[in-house]
């Protein structure tokens, strides 16, 4: 079982990184697609859990770097979420200044 838990946890680990991976390059679709397989696979990993795993040295170090992943991961969808933000800001801000000068033209026809 020690190595099932170990292999789902690499799964993780993955999972995470391709995430981090795929929020850089703003392809959301397929961030949202790692999102549900790892949310499934945490399902796994709780039916899985086993504390003398967690407290051995092996199992410290894996989590570990599935922390330092998830948080390297988070920064990265924080800086997605502001360029997105920023971009519909831009674009309400444009098309408000469409429909001021559309009305414009229209009241002057």
């Amino acid at each position: 079982m020690v190595t099932e838990l170990y292999a789902k946890w690499q799964d993780y680990l993955f999972l995470t990184r391709e995430m981090k991976k795929f929020l850089f390059k703003q392809d959301l679709d397929i961030f949202l697609s790692l999102v549900e397989q790892r949310e499934k696979l945490q399902i796994i990993l709780e039916k899985l859990a086993d504390n003398d795993y967690y407290a051995s040295t092996e199992g410290k170090s894996l989590l570990l770097q599935v922390q330092q992943e998830n948080q390297k991961m988070m920064i990265q969808f924080h800086i997605a979420f502001n360029r997105l933000k920023k971009q519909e800001d831009v674009s309400q801000a444009y098309e408000g200044r469409m429909n001021v000068a559309g009305s414009f033209i229209n009241d002057k026809t």
